[in-house]
């Protein structure tokens, strides 16, 4: 029992070593083939930057004002996020 890990580490070597036998091409056989690679963009999906809409601050005050002030604004995203959580439950 005391040397259980030594064997459990050979198995999982000796089976490692099985699922390695497949036959690579030479790397220095200029008539190998490699295999095709397809070309991807590094702009594929690629958003434009939007600037959000400015809005009137009075108009901003107010409904700060009427949730109850900045802690009424999170208050009213803790309420949203509870409310999409009960929905996907």
């Amino acid at each position: 029992m005391k040397h259980a890990h030594w064997l459990l580490l050979a198995a999982f070597a000796a089976g490692n070593a099985v699922a390695q036998t497949g036959k690579r091409p030479d790397p220095a056989d200029p008539s190998a083939k490699a295999p095709a690679q397809a070309y991807r963009s590094a702009f594929e999906g690629y958003r434009n930057f939007e600037e959000p809409k400015p809005t009137v601050w009075r108009d901003a005050n107010d409904s700060a004002a009427r949730v109850g002030g900045h802690i009424g604004i999170l208050r009213e995203q803790a309420a949203r996020e509870r409310a999409k959580q009960g929905e996907r439950r």
